[in-house]
């Protein structure tokens, strides 16, 4: 998977705007370096791999965290039969950690 070094202003900006960032929560000053560095994955390419489990879904809400060393993508999916989905992700590589009915 290509990596991009840049991210979209507004829509890490979007990401984060449902909540307030806590000290888990990577905010979009934080998560611009993270991307520009490789350590982090771009929004898009993030959302793709979590929208590539649910075709003809979309993602209701999202945000990247600290979890032991390394960035988990939490996201929130509605599939296209209503139902709604929590995923974790790893946010460095893409990796599917969790997909679970909610």
């Amino acid at each position: 998977m290509k990596k991009i070094t840049v991210v979209c202003a507004a829509g890490a900006a979007a990401l984060f705007a449902a909540g307030v960032a806590s000290a888990d929560h990577l905010s979009p000053a934080e998560l611009d370096p993270l991307v520009k560095s490789g350590r982090v994955l771009p929004l898009d390419e993030l959302e793709a791999a979590a929208l590539e489990h649910h075709r003809g879904g979309y993602i209701r809400e999202g945000e990247i965290e600290r979890h032991r060393g390394g960035y988990i993508y939490e996201v929130e999916i509605t599939d296209r039969n209503g139902e709604d989905w929590e995923m974790s992700i790893d946010a460095t590589t893409g990796l599917l950690l969790k997909d679970e009915k909610d």
